[in-house]
């Protein structure tokens, strides 16, 4: 899968919701996040532009592979998830197989969804108020990537927010702490 994604930070989230709502976007709900990342064995996660980490999404955990970013504008990358059934185990085997824990990730996720454009507004701990605006597509797909990156950004352009604003690093970059352990 390639999830095609944009983010900004922002300061006026109630402002972001209202107008979401009156381009249609639904409310879908509200919940919590934690991303516990982990750095390579054989490479740094850091210079490759990858990411592996386990996720807690409300009590599901997931663990996930992301590739690097497939363009200078976007965070457009492949993805790789699978559901798993219990996360401290599996930070057990990526810990015991070498791979480097990084300190979480916590935040408070509020999604909305208009067709298959997702729109989330992440408080994160430590770092404060983003949008992500996101759409997935297969493998196959990767020809249209350009055509749906530029239906991203009319988004965000509606939203009168500048696509100078657009942050193509991750959580984990943005706090600076990728190689504390």
């Amino acid at each position: 899968m390639i999830e095609v994604e944009i983010k900004v930070k922002i300061d006026n989230k109630d402002e972001i919701i209202e107008k979401l709502k009156k381009f249609g976007f639904k409310f879908i709900k509200k919940k919590f996040q934690e991303d516990i990342y982990f750095n390579g064995i054989d490479r740094d996660f850091r210079k490759t532009d990858e990411a592996l980490r386990i996720r807690d999404d409300d009590g599901t955990f997931f663990i996930t592979y992301k590739g690097p970013k497939l363009d200078n504008i976007s965070k457009t990358r492949e993805e790789i998830e699978v559901k798993i059934e219990d996360k401290e185990k599996m930070r057990l085997i990526l810990k015991k197989l070498g791979f480097k824990e990084v300190l979480p990730i916590r935040k408070i996720r509020e999604i909305y969804k208009k067709g298959d454009i997702i729109a989330s507004i992440d408080n994160v701990e430590g770092l404060g108020l983003f949008l992500e605006l996101e759409k997935s597509i297969s493998d196959s797909e990767i020809t249209k990537k350009d055509e749906i990156l530029n239906e991203l950004l009319d988004l965000l352009k509606s939203l009168n927010i500048s696509k100078d604003k657009i942050i193509r690093k991750s959580y984990l970059e943005l706090r600076g702490e990728y190689g504390k352990i």
